[in-house]
Formats: C-alpha cells, structure tokens, sequence
C-alpha cells in the first residue's frame, strides 16, 4: 500500500503537515476568487495560490506570500499557472 506524500512546513511561526488530498478535501465545495497572478488546479478548477493555501491551513493570506503558498502546492504536485 503507497502512502500520500505529505509536506511539511512552518508558516506563521506554526508548524504544518499537508497532503494533496487534505488540500482537495478542503477545497470541495469553494468558489474559487478570481485569479490575478499565481494560480493552481484544484480538481479541474483554477485557484488563486493564496486562497488555496488560506483554505486548506487556515493562515490568513495576508500572513503569507504568494510564493511560499506555490512551494508547497508545487511539492504536491499540483498544476501551477501565471497570469
């Protein structure tokens, strides 16, 4: 049996463990905002990379940059954009 990749990181001075499907479970159901420069696929939908981030820790986005939420998103594999 394989085991879901997992990343680990600190954000906001508070440590976090994420898998892939830990981010799709949170963004069921969410609308995604309009995108104005960073986005990423979630389950055929393209979101802004900080609101993703915002919904799958609960960090406000204002307490991070848009390039450490494409880190970790890139590390689970998922598709990545720029506008």
């Amino acid at each position: 049996m394989q085991h879901e990749s997992v990343v680990r990181f600190t954000m906001d001075g508070r440590p976090f463990e994420l898998s892939r499907s830990q981010v799709e479970m949170a963004l069921a159901g969410v609308d995604p905002e309009p995108v104005r420069s960073h986005a990423v696929e979630i389950a055929g939908t393209w979101y802004p990379v900080k609101q993703v981030l915002e919904c799958a820790t609960g960090v406000d986005r204002s307490d991070f940059i848009s390039t450490a939420a494409r880190r970790q998103l890139k590390k689970l594999g998922f598709p990545l954009r720029h506008d």
